[in-house]
């Protein structure tokens, strides 16, 4: 996507957004990495992402520093490779998702930003990245096809109730008062949010009303943000040590 549409994606930065590497790698380059990225060896990610990045610079001019795995899929190794190649930042987590066929177990995970346990994916921790966990509505918890999830933002349901969705993520979030309270959400650039009369343009739209409408009635102005700015503000927090605690 990065070699194909580097015009835009120049043109989208030059505005104001930041540019990161989204990677599914069983889709990337001749089918060599069989697997989701929580699923490949340290070995496998290091090469994986590494020959992503080459491509993604090769287009725009630089190594990417911001990273989102497809299906938040990731393991114990994934961030510590993330820092060996330079990255500073992402959103990595989906805290509470259970897709074990697709590598992405997020049990107990931390669900508000901060730097990750070196050796510990769910956890806090010293390592110089900024994680910037998915958000969820964790009132309703959904099980399909062996998965357990929770609801998000995204436009692609059939079914959502984006109003009931939006207002308690905004009230979970004011609950656990966090350092850097964020939302965020997800979408998928196989719809055509040009069109008006998309179904998933359609549900955007609700969407981001719902959530505007939410912080409202829950007394919060929210202010956009890209993930870069984010990142810093992570890695300004105090660090924690990656200290044993005894039970």
């Amino acid at each position: 996507v990065a070699t194909g549409q580097a015009d835009l994606f120049l043109e989208l930065e030059s505005q104001g957004a930041c540019l990161g590497l989204h990677l599914h790698p069983w889709k990337f380059g001749d089918g060599k990495y069989r697997a989701h990225f929580g699923g490949l060896s340290r070995e496998k990610q290091l090469a994986a992402v590494s020959e992503a990045s080459a491509l993604w610079q090769q287009a725009l001019g630089r190594r990417p520093q911001y990273f989102r795995p497809g299906t938040f899929s990731a393991n114990d190794h994934s961030f510590g490779v993330l820092v060996e190649l330079g990255f500073r930042g992402g959103s990595v987590s989906a805290p509470e998702r259970i897709y074990p066929d697709l590598n992405s177990i997020w049990t107990g995970a931390v669900k508000d930003p901060h730097r990750p346990h070196p050796h510990f994916r769910q956890w806090r921790g010293s390592l110089p990245f900024g994680n910037l966990p998915h958000s969820h509505d964790y009132s309703t918890v959904y099980t399909l096809k062996g998965r357990r999830f929770y609801r998000d933002l995204r436009p692609d349901y059939l079914d959502a109730d984006y109003h009931l969705i939006a207002d308690n993520i905004v009230r979970q979030v004011i609950e656990r008062a966090p350092a850097i309270p964020m939302i965020t959400m997800d979408t998928h650039n196989d719809n055509d949010y040009t069109d008006p009369n998309d179904r998933v343009c359609r549900n955007y739209i609700t969407m981001l009303r719902e959530l505007s409408e939410a912080c409202e009635r829950h007394g919060v102005t929210p202010i956009g943000i890209t993930m870069d700015k984010l990142c810093d503000m992570v890695l300004e927090l105090p660090v924690i040590e990656d200290e044993f605690v005894p039970a």
